[in-house]
């Protein structure tokens, strides 16, 4: 698995920000289409719990260098300094709460898998991490200069809670950034499973709530409502465009089974003769994006941000 972060590759990209007028961020406000009943929610927070439990060591070795790639525009995105108080939420292998402590901030992470928590602990050791859920962040109301979260949003049950309280945990005058994934046509590590999974119209895990969308906050729109409807000031998203590229198909399908809950669970779901017709459909997918170096896959994801009033 080593040899998959030396192939990783990023190419410069562009980046280009969206901002709500003053006008729409007080008239904006979070309505969610499809709103987990609290039953579903810990549904949903008991399935990402175990999924990640389960992966958290071959997420790290295949995953954590995609979404590495986020790492520089969220402490960016909240203008890091040296002495920075900063919480990472969803911290998985700890990585960004890392790369924070690294540049002189005093981080800390949490996530809601213990065995996350216990790989970021190998991996970085100096650091304090917690096992912690998101809508129960335990620590005191304006604790933080900055609060950022990689790729946890889509997976929270109830993610206007999350924010909510994010934006509690941090001081007035603090940042918070959150990266999300763009839309899987633009992001084609997830898309190829996805659309493979969709083209054979596959059952997905009966534990699973059938109402949550991993993508809403793809949309652009919907991101600056979610973030302007906790409050937050300076609100704007900004997009990401990259590659990272896989030495063969065989890579990216044992990666992502073992990275993305998911569409693992969705896949391991299907008896043997389903499985196998998944992954030729997946082979002539993903076969599209053959190079010299293997696969060379877009990336795209976006970093949305905002300021808490003073």
């Amino acid at each position: 698995m080593t040899a998959i972060a030396a192939a990783c590759r990023s190419r410069t990209g562009q980046s280009n920000s969206v901002a709500l007028s003053s006008k729409r961020k007080r008239e904006e406000t979070i309505v969610p289409d499809t709103e987990l009943s609290m039953s579903d929610a810990e549904l949903l927070r008991a399935f990402e719990r175990q999924g990640h439990d389960a992966l958290a060591a071959t997420y790290h070795a295949f995953f954590a260098p995609v979404t590495a790639m986020a790492i520089a525009p969220l402490l960016a995105a909240v203008s890091l300094r040296p002495g920075t108080h900063l919480l990472d939420v969803a911290t998985g292998p700890g990585a960004l709460a890392a790369a924070a402590a690294n540049r002189g901030a005093q981080a800390v992470g949490v996530d809601l898998s213990p065995r996350m928590i216990e790989l970021a602990r190998r991996l970085h050791p100096g650091i304090d991490f917690r096992e912690a859920e998101v809508e129960h962040l335990p620590f005191a109301d304006c604790t933080f200069d900055a609060v950022v979260c990689g790729f946890g949003l889509g997976h929270f049950p109830r993610p206007e809670a999350a924010v909510a309280e994010c934006v509690r945990a941090v001081k007035p005058g603090g940042r918070i950034a959150l990266s999300w994934w763009d839309d899987p046509a633009r992001q084609r590590i997830q898309g190829i499973f996805r659309e493979t999974i969709a083209e054979l119209d596959v059952t997905l895990p009966p534990d699973l709530p059938q109402a949550h969308d991993s993508y809403r906050f793809s949309n652009t729109e919907e991101f600056l409502r979610l973030l302007s409807g906790t409050g937050l000031v300076e609100v704007a998203v900004a997009e990401h465009a990259t590659s990272y590229s896989v030495p063969a198909v065989e890579t990216l399908w044992r990666g992502g089974l073992g990275s993305c809950v998911l569409t693992g669970a969705a896949i391991r779901h299907q008896d043997e003769a389903t499985q196998k017709r998944i992954r030729a459909a997946f082979e002539r997918r993903a076969s599209v994006y053959k190079s010299a170096n293997g696969l060379d896959l877009p990336v795209a994801f976006k970093v949305g941000s905002g300021r808490k009033p003073i």
